[in-house]
């Protein structure tokens, strides 16, 4: 609650990261809500870019920054009632785009999943509204119970009552199809086998001893001679980084390879893995692709690189922490002007914001932040005589700041990549 009304408060003083952040907080929320009224996918995406636009423009108007869920859910709603007065809804089947991508699936497999498209449709419409909404938002993405009853501004025990009537309305066997659907109908890519197999089939620049980005790892590995260069899986177990990661909404913003296994969102995991049964002092650098589905631009990719640098000893104080920061930036880009703020970062304690200003602009290159006492424990160290730190850089903004390049994109493109 504490980081949601954080983010409540710097995005109604403008910073577009936070808003960016309660976006993805609530995206699927949003959605889920929509399309449980509208019942049209296409139409329930609308509605939730709507709402979120509209929110946006009137975050001034709510007092209360812990009062965001119900307020944007009345706002959702809103915005539900202008999109069935304007229209008449022309229902679409809730994974219809991903049907017309299925070229490998044959006549009547395709029949099969449609007639049970249908039932689950038919199912889920056959309940009341508010039973509705709550089995959708259940379903749709893994909600907790406690998150949808703060959206829907409810006690926890309502959504317990109306979940449990909404499984007795749906037969059994529906149960899974319900799940199954929805799960893999959220309005984003995290789902998609042809689109995980695109991101994991991209170049590696890392590989390639001319690329920018292997230069700036080249730069950073010789302004600290002190740490082990470590490896580590772009696939990873879900719940072992799910639990690692500290964050309880990662689980909606990952892509899903399987069942168990997710493509890795940062390279800290590998780091933090690679300490465990070390004696201090351990000083750890890890790089690598990962692995975000975000919209592509200028400045942001699905797939870029980040590297991680963990540092448990005796004097791994913030001072040191900041000195190795200067260190590694100023081995990179020389003599620059660096800001730092203050950010909250999941697994760490005294979060810092490091950016970089050249000219007008300022780019973010780096995030760092102090491991708590209950980390080091969990890895086998001794918080009373020693601490630890760690901090991680973008290697693509990090290389576009010191090559003077525009546009992210380019470093995955030829002449830079085959």
């Amino acid at each position: 609650m504490e980081e949601l009304k954080s983010l409540v408060e710097r995005s109604r003083s403008g910073d577009l990261n936070a808003f960016g952040r309660l976006v993805r907080r609530f995206q699927d929320m949003a959605y889920g809500c929509a399309y449980s009224i509208v019942g049209d996918f296409h139409l329930a995406q609308d509605v939730a870019q709507d709402a979120f636009v509209e929110a946006y423009r009137h975050l001034s108007d709510l007092r209360t920054p812990e009062a965001f869920p119900g307020w944007f859910r009345r706002i959702v709603l809103k915005c539900c009632d202008r999109t069935t007065r304007r229209k008449v809804v022309e229902t679409v089947p809730l994974n219809a785009a991903r049907e017309a991508a299925a070229s490998d699936t044959g006549p009547a497999q395709l029949a099969e999943q449609r007639e049970i498209q249908e039932q689950v449709i038919k199912a889920i419409r056959s309940l009341p509204e508010h039973q509705r909404m709550v089995t959708t938002l259940f379903y749709i993405n893994g909600y907790s119970q406690g998150e949808i009853a703060g959206f829907l501004d409810v006690p926890v025990t309502t959504v317990k009552k109306r979940l449990h009537d909404s499984r007795k309305k749906l037969r059994e066997r529906m149960i899974g199809m319900v799940k199954d659907t929805l799960s893999q109908s959220a309005p984003d890519e995290r789902f998609s086998k042809k689109v995980i197999a695109e991101l994991l089939g991209r170049p590696e620049p890392l590989k390639i001893e001319s690329h920018p980005v292997r230069r700036i790892l080249d730069i950073i590995r010789a302004a600290l001679p002190d740490y082990e260069m470590v490896s580590g899986e772009e696939i990873v177990d879900k719940s072992a980084y799910f639990e690692g990661s500290g964050n309880p909404d990662l689980a909606r913003h990952v892509y899903h390879v399987d069942a168990k296994r997710v493509l890795r969102t940062a390279t800290t995991f590998a780091a933090i893995q690679a300490v465990a049964g070390r004696t201090p002092p351990v000083h750890i650098l890890t790089a690598g692709r990962v692995f975000r589905p975000d919209d592509e631009s200028t400045g942001r990719l699905k797939v870029f690189h980040q590297l991680d640098a963990l540092s448990i000893a005796s004097d791994a104080t913030r001072n040191a922490m900041m000195a190795a920061l200067r260190s590694v930036i100023g081995a990179v880009l020389g003599e620059v002007e660096l800001g730092f703020a203050p950010e909250d970062y999941p697994c760490f304690k005294h979060g810092t914001c490091v950016t970089v200003r050249t000219g007008e602009r300022s780019t973010q290159i780096a995030g760092a932040g102090m491991i708590p006492a209950h980390r080091l424990r969990d890895n086998g160290f001794d918080p009373r005589s020693v601490s630890g730190f760690a901090f991680g850089l973008g290697l693509e903004r990090l290389a576009m700041v010191k090559y003077g390049i525009d546009d992210i994109r380019t470093l995955w493109q030829p002449p830079y990549v085959p």
